[in-house]
Order: structure tokens, then C-alpha cells, then sequence
């Protein structure tokens, strides 16, 4: 099999132990059958791995041969997906369909909302940017703060970094968004992009270069930028949090190492709050739900989106932190939404709302709202595909999906 992923599979090097299914956070596979299923999935047979998989790329790191296994399971996607394209429900969940999941949230936005986004679009060219990603987009309020101030905020839907086509294998539509994202970056003409997002942190630096991106700009991650401020007094916590808090990981935090990971632990503390870690974390964390949509054979269904959500809410809960705190807004759109079907879970911050509480900044009211119509575009805007019988092949970004 051609192995398109920026790591490969090493199938010469992988023994079939099994080991990365026994420790993997969601199947915790009985060492035989995950013998068993490694076996399935080298040879192309089918697997109940491919239905559960989340891709969070917490396997990688279990291999004690450092393998990648999780590309692997990427590498089977895109062969499903070639071979049976998707159910019709999975389009309103791809990020360059005419209507998605992101739009409609967008279409009920506030003014104040709408105008934030519209100055995104500013295509003057500025020697240093920063890149908002979909997520961000979808949740504008969360720029609000003098956290990131001085930041001059770029971007739009239609330069999402693709990496929900990453991880559901869909490597065709990444070359695409590789060579416009190449395209977006030239016009503005930055020498340095500060990145709103681990998973477009992530994408950027090493998953669209693999797919044909040539960036021609330095990156940092908002996480970077904020803790160098706060080491050097340009931010001031005026009313540290007095709170406990729990921190959900982002998928691809620990591809960047420990020293990322300790980061928003690290501004938290400095915002005076107290970490409480989740038995799942770092390595070995729980992806926020989102996940469980990536998967040809779910393909966003509700029934497996909602359930591993609630499932990381409770763990959260089982720490008897105040809050759950996030560093992605895509994490904290999750969990927005899920406590609509669980309110007696902790309460979800990001990153960026708890530091402004720590400077003074009274955060705004929005979750409530977002998680209302979030569910409302998903559960009744998008009914009759969630009905439907129909399968599709996903085709180019730039007409409809």
C-alpha cells in the first residue's frame, strides 16, 4: 500500500504485538484481538478497529518500535473512502462543503460577531499575521481579550487547513488545500504566522509541506506567543483565578512534546489556577468527541459523536475540578454543546477566556447560544442527510463537496 501520511507506517518494523490497541484509551483491546485486529487492518480485511479508531494519535506513541500505527489506521480510511465514498449525512461536516456545520453557526452570528470575521478578510499584505483557523472562526468572541493584542487576525472558512481531511484520510482534498493555503500566504506576504490552533499548528508544519504547501514564513503557536508574554510582564494578572480546573488535550499537542503540553498548564498557573489532571492526559489522552466522527464507517453520526463526548465530560467531572479547561476551540465547541445533554458537567473555558478573567476581563456570555444552534444545525438543519441512504465521493474543494 502507498502510504501517504507524513509518517509512515513502518510495516517491516511493526511485530504485530498489539500493543498499541491494548493501550490505546478507547478500545483497550485484549492483547489477542488486538493481535488479531493489527493483522485485519495490514491486510486490508475488515476491522472494528476502523469503526472506532478516533485517529487522536495517542497509538503512535504506545509502539515500541515506533511504528505509527495511527497512520495506518488513517492510511485504511482513505482506502474506504475511495472504495465507498461517505454517507450523504458526513457532507455538512466537511469543511469546504457550500453548507456546513461551521456556516450555519456563522449565519446566526450577532453583528458585532460578523464584523470581527469581516475584518479577518483584509487582504492588505502585512509582514506578520495570524492565522484564526475554522474553529476560531466559528467562536470570533474568543479574540477579545488583550491576551492578543497586537495580533493582526487573518483568515477565512475557505482557507481551512484541512485537518479533518487529514485525519478521516481524505489526501486528495489535502493537495488542494495545500496549494491554496500556498496561495493565501503568498498574497498576504508574511514573514511570520502566528497560529491560533494546535491541530492548524500541526497541519502547517507538518502535514501540508508533505502534501505539496510551500511556506515561505516562520510559525508559532498562540500558546508560545502568550506564555513569552506573560514571562515578560507585558500581560498582568490583576485577579488570579481562584479555581481548580482540568485540562482537556488537544489531539496533536503532544506531537510537539512536553514542552508544549506544559504550556497551558504553565499560563494557567501563572492566571493563579490550580491543574487537575484527567487519568487520561498527555500521551494518553481522550479526543474531545469529534473524533469519533472521522471514521468512513461513522461518518459524523450523532450516536458516536455525542456518547464520546459525554464520555470525556465525565471524566472531567471525576476530578472534582470547577472547570474544564481547553486550549481548542474546537474542543470547547464539544463540550459547549454537550452540556446541553449533560448540564450537571463542570462548566468549559478556553484558554483564553479563563487568562482574560485573570486580567480583569469579564468574559462573554456566547457558549449557550453556539451549543443551541451547533446541535440545532446538526440534528434538524441536516436531518434529511442524516435519513439519507445515499453515498458520496468527496471531489474538489473549490465546487461542491
Amino acid at each position: 500500500m502507498d502510504y501517504r501520511t507524513p509518517k509512515p507506517y513502518l510495516s517491516d518494523s511493526c511485530q504485530q504485538c498489539g500493543t498499541c490497541l491494548t493501550l490505546c484509551p478507547v478500545m483497550k483491546l485484549p492483547v489477542e484481538e488486538a493481535r488479531r485486529e493489527i493483522a485485519n487492518l495490514r491486510e486490508g480485511r475488515p476491522s472494528r478497529v476502523l469503526k472506532e479508531c478516533t485517529t487522536c494519535l495517542d497509538c503512535d506513541f504506545f509502539c515500541p518500535n515506533g511504528c505509527n500505527p495511527d497512520e495506518l489506521m488513517i492510511n485504511r480510511f482513505a482506502q474506504v473512502v475511495e472504495e465507498r465514498g461517505l454517507p450523504e449525512r458526513a457532507r455538512y461536516f466537511l469543511p469546504h462543503s457550500p453548507v456546513n456545520f461551521r456556516t450555519y453557526v456563522l449565519d446566526g452570528m450577532t453583528s458585532k460577531e460578523t464584523d470581527i470575521i469581516q475584518g479577518w478578510r483584509d487582504m492588505t499584505p502585512a509582514d506578520e499575521v495570524c492565522y484564526p483557523g475554522c474553529n476560531m472562526i466559528a467562536t470570533p468572541l474568543l479574540t477579545r481579550t488583550r491576551a492578543l493584542e497586537g495580533l493582526d487576525i487573518r483568515g477565512g472558512l475557505e482557507y481551512c487547513c484541512g485537518e479533518m481531511y487529514f485525519r478521516m484520510g481524505m489526501f486528495d482534498q489535502l493537495e488542494q488545500v495545500a496549494r491554496k493555503t500556498t496561495a493565501y500566504f503568498d498574497a498576504l506576504g508574511a514573514k511570520k504566522v502566528t497560529i491560533l490552533c494546535s491541530a492548524g499548528y500541526y497541519m502547517f508544519t507538518q502535514v501540508l509541506p508533505h502534501f505539496g504547501a510551500e511556506y515561505h514564513f516562520e510559525m508559532e503557536s498562540y500558546l508560545q506567543s502568550i506564555d513569552r508574554r506573560l514571562e515578560a510582564g507585558e500581560l498582568e494578572i490583576t485577579n488570579p483565578l481562584d479555581m481548580t480546573v482540568t485540562i482537556q488535550e488537544s489531539c496533536y499537542g503532544k506531537q510537539f512534546g512536553q514542552e508544549y503540553l506544559d504550556l497551558p498548564r504553565t499560563i494557567l498557573k501563572r492566571a493563579g489556577a490550580e491543574i487537575i489532571e484527567m487519568g487520561n492526559n498527555g500521551e494518553c489522552m481522550l479526543c474531545c468527541g469529534i473524533g469519533s466522527g472521522f471514521s468512513p464507517y461513522s461518518a459524523y453520526n450523532p450516536l458516536k459523536l455525542v456518547p464520546a463526548t459525554l464520555r470525556v465530560m465525565r471524566e472531567a467531572g471525576r476530578t472534582g475540578a470547577d472547570a474544564i479547561a481547553t486550549y481548542c476551540s474546537g474542543c470547547l465547541q464539544m463540550f459547549s454543546t454537550g452540556r446541553l445533554v449533560y448540564p450537571t458537567g463542570p462548566p468549559v473555558y478556553h484558554v483564553l477566556e479563563l487568562l482574560g478573567m485573570a486580567m480583569g476581563e469579564k468574559p462573554e456570555k456566547w457558549h449557550g447560544k453556539f451549543a443551541r444552534r451547533m446541535l440545532k444545525g446538526t440534528l434538524l438543519s441536516n436531518t434529511p442527510a442524516l435519513l439519507s441512504r445515499r453515498r458520496f465521493k468527496p471531489g474538489s474543494i473549490d465546487s461542491p463537496l
